[in-house]
């Protein structure tokens, strides 16, 4: 089972919200580079990363998570 997130609708997310990955950082309480990573597909790495994403876009895991078989 692989996990990944859908960057498409994560972008879209920030550009309607005028947020950056730096930002998303900040709010969450992760590095940036962690969420760059997430954001680039290289890996989600800590189990911060989602929810930092979801509470900075108002976004559910539901929304942004796919689980490939």
């Amino acid at each position: 089972m692989k996990i990944k997130l859908d960057t498409k609708k994560i972008y879209l997310a920030m550009a309607e919200k005028g947020i950056t990955a730096t930002e998303i950082a900040k709010q969450g309480g992760v590095s940036q580079q962690a969420v760059s990573n997430a954001l680039n597909g290289n890996r989600i790495g800590r189990v911060k990363v989602v929810p930092a994403i979801c509470k900075a876009l108002d976004l559910s895991a539901k929304e942004i998570v796919i689980i490939e078989a």
